[in-house]
């Protein structure tokens, strides 16, 4: 390696680890621009009707934006005020809490004792007591910092908006620059690239919603049959939950279960026997029909995609590796896969059919001193010595 050699790789991995740590100190924002084209991507298609019935393009972008966020806020409606007053009830009195869950374990251990004949202690009420205390007070103590992520969480939605709206009207501009980026009989791949990426996370996005929809109403439906209390508010839990891939619903379906308890143990069953009738069908039904179909990665992959980003950045990052896995996904397949599939030819011998490259492969031709008509040998740039003739 030559002197300039050196010096052009040195700049380039300099170059690199300067451009990571620039994306790492800007990764909210990095978030943030995923966000909104995903979300752009699953609302252009309802544009794109609405303009097909003569709507103005801007109008179908107000009212689509605008519905999402009207329907957001009168479900917040619903779902928050019971929230709010069950949980100021419990902070502001510690011991009401604390007997409560005392009486569910009272409860859980008598239910135990009827099925098996064995006595059982779930915990030590003085410790279990203690613990409460222990945790309302963390509560108490972190809830202005939680008034100030909520305002961070409207500014980033806000921002969510903004970039969306952006790239719906610099979409096509943006297609047309990133595929002059490559060779004129590249282009019209690099598009469709483009295109089948963001179908795949707009029908993502669609289906998860979906989803979503689904659960919190035939649990709603099923918690207000019963009537269970802020049978709302639980669905909302349980559906809302449902966003995160693979372990949200276990998530929601726990923590509505609790909630359920505290106001009676007939309602926690109630509760957790709908949730586990519902992620049956949710299971088998739904996401089979809309969630795997969309992205078209092997389950154990998303697990593991959902994992590695929860562990990354939270749930936002759990939330955001389907999109970004699926995309590695179809760029893996476009630009390595297909490419080797179409170099690749059928030969037939004896009645079986064997793939080699199309491509052929260089040999290097070794003579040797024989006589005329006396095979040589053949060798390939792997070694293998074939039989040759001069």
């Amino acid at each position: 390696m030559t002197a300039k050699d050196a010096f052009r790789a040195t700049l380039v991995v300099l170059g690199t680890l300067a451009g990571a740590y620039i994306l790492l100190l800007n990764i909210q924002i990095i978030i943030v621009l995923l966000f909104a084209i995903v979300i752009a991507s699953a609302v252009r298609p309802i544009i794109m009707r609405l303009k097909a019935l003569h709507v103005p393009e801007g109008l179908a972008v107000l009212l689509v934006y605008g519905g999402i966020a009207l329907a957001i806020i009168i479900l917040l409606a619903l779902v928050l005020p019971p929230v709010i007053s069950q949980l100021s009830g419990y902070l502001q009195n510690e011991d009401r809490l604390a007997l409560r869950i005392l009486r569910v374990q009272d409860w859980l251990q008598e239910a135990i004792f009827n099925l098996t004949g064995t006595t059982v202690t779930l915990a030590d009420p003085e410790a279990l007591r203690a613990a409460i205390d222990d945790i309302v007070r963390d509560v108490n103590r972190t809830l202005p910092n939680l008034v100030g992520s909520l305002g961070g969480i409207i500014g980033s939605a806000i921002l969510v908006v903004v970039m969306g709206l952006y790239w719906l009207g610099s979409y096509q501009k943006a297609i047309e620059f990133l595929s002059s980026l490559f060779r004129l009989r590249d282009r019209e791949n690099v598009e469709g690239i483009i295109l089948k990426i963001e179908g795949m996370m707009g029908s993502y996005v669609r289906g998860l919603v979906l989803v979503a929809l689904v659960v919190g109403i035939l649990n709603f439906i099923i918690l207000t049959i019963f009537r269970v209390p802020n049978a709302v508010t639980l669905a909302f839990i349980i559906g809302a939950t449902t966003i995160l891939p693979v372990i949200g619903g276990f998530l929601g379906g726990g923590l509505a279960t609790f909630l359920a308890l505290l106001t009676s143990p007939l309602n926690g069953v109630i509760t957790f026997a709908s949730f586990v009738a519902v992620q049956q069908i949710e299971t088998h039904v739904l996401t089979p029909r809309t969630m795997a179909r969309s992205i078209g990665v092997d389950p154990l992959l998303i697990i593991i995609g959902v994992f590695f980003g929860f562990t990354l950045y939270g749930v936002t990052g759990a939330i955001l590796s389907i999109p970004i896995l699926g995309t590695a996904y179809l760029l893996v397949k476009f630009l390595i896969i297909d490419p080797r599939v179409a170099a690749v030819q059928a030969y037939k011998t004896e009645g079986k059919a064997i793939l080699i490259d199309a491509e052929p492969i260089p040999v290097a031709v070794v003579e040797t001193d024989t006589a005329p008509g006396v095979p040589t040998t053949v060798t390939t740039p792997s070694g293998i010595i074939l039989p040759g003739s001069k």
